[in-house]
């Protein structure tokens, strides 16, 4: 079944007959790229019982043929996006629609989704779900850019040595993401010393010093897909302070993996490493979620966060990233990307998670 066939089916499971959504300057490429094939930043997917369409601008029209299989609409200047929209929903019978209404803005809603003369329901858990259980091809790109990312990062390391800046070294990871073809995931993290306890610390131009942590989170994007990867080293000989607080983050990384597959509920896998960092002291240090999924967006639906109740379905690819942040001394946290499966888990990731000193 494809997957414009299986979101069909689901809306069949809400009874709709219709879908809208809305991307606007990429505020929501990843699920308009997921479902039409087209990746540009200005979309409409229109879903009726009889087609699929696509209303875009010049920019794009091109684009639209060469990617999607979606009928285009030309969107022109002077059109009125909600004229174009109740055509298409009305033309083709469509009364029951569904929307996402977390990717739009009140604003947006009153211009445009208010007038389209149809019965309007928020569906977003429909494209939630489906993009969570990754098919093979999704799960083969993810691999892909978790090689540019890891090999990306391998060079990095030969560049790293007290005096460096931080943004140094960011500005060099990130070069060598792009020289193997790859586009950034996010931000990207860098922090050493007392910085490295900033849990999303931007780079900065303090010069690494012998003898501190240095904090790396970074991620690659290939064909639309993302990795997501944390590590931390030692520049220089670590502390007994700082060694007990690594294996300390290593140890409820370790056992959080040996303990995941699907059909365990996200909140569990946090508590379990959470526990860990609690019995050797450092329960208030540890404040994020354990992991999340990972897709087409580097947050890619439900994981495993303490307030997430839910099971992991098969097929998820979730990140497993417990952290110690100690303020004013330094931070430690290990990231792997994790594909969730019926006995376990397959870690896509493979760099060496035991302490590294540089």
């Amino acid at each position: 079944m494809s997957r414009i066939e299986q979101f069909r089916e689901k809306l069949k499971e809400r009874n709709l007959d219709g879908f809208v959504l809305y991307n606007m300057e990429s505020s929501n490429r990843s699920s308009s790229w997921y479902l039409s094939g087209f990746s540009g930043s200005f979309s409409v997917l229109i879903i009726t019982p009889k087609s699929e369409y696509i209303v875009t601008d010049s920019r794009y029209f091109t684009q639209v043929e060469m990617e999607s299989k979606f009928k285009l609409i030309p969107y022109k200047n002077g059109d009125e996006l909600k004229d174009i929209i109740k055509a298409a929903l009305l033309d083709d019978g469509a009364n029951h629609v569904g929307f996402e209404e977390e990717t739009i803005s009140f604003g947006l809603y009153k211009r445009v989704f208010s007038h389209l003369g149809v019965e309007l329901e928020p569906a977003d858990s429909i494209l939630k779900d489906m993009r969570m259980v990754k098919t093979a091809d999704e799960v083969e790109k993810i691999k892909a850019a978790v090689k540019v990312a890891e090999d990306a990062l391998t060079e990095t390391l030969n560049f790293i040595r007290p005096g460096r800046t931080e943004e140094e070294i960011c500005a060099t990871l990130e070069y060598e993401i792009r020289k193997r073809g790859g586009y950034l995931a996010f931000e990207t993290i860098v922090g050493s010393g007392p910085r490295s306890a900033i849990v999303h610390g931007r780079p900065s131009k303090r010069k690494l010093q012998t003898g501190e942590f240095l904090l790396i989170d970074y991620g690659a994007r290939v064909d639309g897909y993302n990795s997501d990867i944390t590590r931390t080293y030692s520049i220089g000989n670590a502390t007994d302070e700082m060694i007990k607080v690594y294996e300390t983050v290593l140890k409820a990384q370790t056992e959080a993996k040996r303990a995941a597959k699907a059909g365990v509920i996200g909140s569990y896998l946090h508590e379990l490493a959470a526990s860990i960092i609690e019995e050797a002291g450092y329960g208030d240090y540890f404040g994020h979620g354990l992991g999340h999924s990972l897709g087409m967006d580097t947050h890619d639906g439900q994981g495993l966060s303490p307030k997430n109740s839910a099971p992991i379905p098969a097929g998820a690819v979730i990140t497993v990233e417990p952290g110690i942040y100690l303020p004013g001394k330094f931070g430690v946290r290990i990231e792997d990307d994790c594909y969730f499966r019926e006995n376990g888990i397959d870690v896509l990731t493979n760099l060496d998670r035991e302490l590294k000193i540089l």
